[in-house]
């Protein structure tokens, strides 16, 4: 107790320096246990190699399910009933409302956004034959 009574007089008088000087002197007498850290440490040695596992049971021969009836040879297919129709964003042949965005952005010499401006909407696709 007296150690850290005299670094903190030493402190008071003779400023940062002093107590430079007393921290430096019972540096050891001042040091309590050195707490968690929070850090982790060098590792460990390596432990043994684990045991191979056990063979699993084969699975069935033939597991797949039966083959289908082959096609009738000389018939045309079918053609499909309902078929998704894409759509698609354009400037022309709109399926509705078009909305005004912006599709280019430049600066000038003046230091002034200049934008370029468009409608846009949803493009109704073109119909195919047999549709």
């Amino acid at each position: 107790m007296s150690k850290i009574v005299l670094s903190s007089v030493l402190a008071l008088v003779f400023g940062f320096g002093g107590a430079a000087g007393a921290v430096s002197t019972f540096h050891t007498s001042l040091r309590g246990e050195q707490g968690e850290t929070g850090l982790a440490g060098a590792p460990g040695p390596e432990g043994p190699a684990g045991a191979d596992g056990a063979d699993g049971v084969d699975g069935e021969a033939g597991a797949r399910g039966p083959a289908g009836k082959p096609g009738k040879a000389g018939k045309p297919g079918k053609a499909a009933k309902k078929v998704a129709v894409p759509t698609d964003l354009g400037t022309q042949g709109c399926a509705g409302r078009s909305i005004e965005v912006i599709t280019q952005v430049t600066l000038t010499k003046d230091r002034q956004i200049r934008l370029t401006k468009r409608n846009v909407c949803i493009v109704a696709p073109k119909q195919t034959a047999g549709q």
